[in-house]
């Protein structure tokens, strides 16, 4: 059975995908600056950096290639690693995933976004804000704790360059299945963002599109995530 890997979104961690793992046996990881990667993020962090040490990690596990499956920034971090290490993937699943062009964002915003971090006021009300389902508290206490530990380096540098970035000049080459879900409410990346940044340029991707979630579905909605899994999963 081909392994599965799960690589979490922007200001979170590995512990995005616990309602998902109830479920199906996977590797959840947590990128560079966050989640107990956090000593490993610094000033600057690219989506090359962190991609990369996805690769490095993946490499040291050695059971590839995987099923990948990732969330918002994940979603731009896998297709690069996709691109760069195509040994080391079989098959994606892009979640609510951030666009490989620079992600639409006000200057507000990303100012919003940047004075988040370290302060637990500010991501209590960010993660009521993007979310349209109630969380379990364990998870949202959860989400919040792992803003607080996030590096600070790793938190700033997504904002000011990793979401600035354009690196789909580097993925025509991709031939794999992808398989694409999101939700028509997300608050955070906008159903016509994923439309015309994601989906137009895979035309070979499977649109998922659902209804009711925010931008957190793994949490919010993980009975919409487990079907792409398992029925791979499943196959003899």
């Amino acid at each position: 059975m081909t392994p599965l890997v799960l690589v979490h979104g922007f200001g979170t961690s590995r512990h995005i995908w616990r309602r998902v793992l109830e479920a199906v046996e996977a590797l959840a990881v947590d990128l560079p600056g966050f989640g107990d990667a956090a000593d490993q993020g610094r000033a600057g962090q690219t989506v090359e950096d962190m991609a990369q040490a996805l690769a490095d990690m993946l490499r040291e596990v050695g059971e590839g290639p995987y099923r990948v499956a990732a969330h918002s920034m994940g979603g731009k971090v896998v297709l690069l690693l996709a691109a760069r290490h195509p040994e080391l993937v079989s098959e994606l699943f892009l979640i609510a995933p951030s666009p490989p062009t620079p992600e639409p964002m006000e200057p507000e915003g990303r100012s919003k976004l940047r004075a988040a971090h370290g302060d637990r006021d500010a991501l209590n009300a960010q993660h009521h804000d993007i979310t349209r389902q109630p969380i379990p508290e364990q998870d949202f206490v959860q989400l919040v704790e792992d803003g607080l530990r996030a590096s600070r380096d790793a938190w700033i540098a997504w904002p000011d360059v990793g979401s600035r970035e354009d690196i789909s000049g580097e993925l025509d080459s991709l031939r794999l299945p992808i398989t694409v879900l999101f939700s028509e409410d997300d608050p955070a990346i906008s159903p016509d963002t994923i439309r015309s940044e994601v989906l137009a340029r895979f035309p070979q991707a499977t649109a998922v599109p659902i209804r009711g979630s925010g931008h957190l579905v793994p949490l919010e909605k993980p009975e919409a995530v487990l079907p792409l899994l398992q029925v791979k999963e499943e196959r003899p």
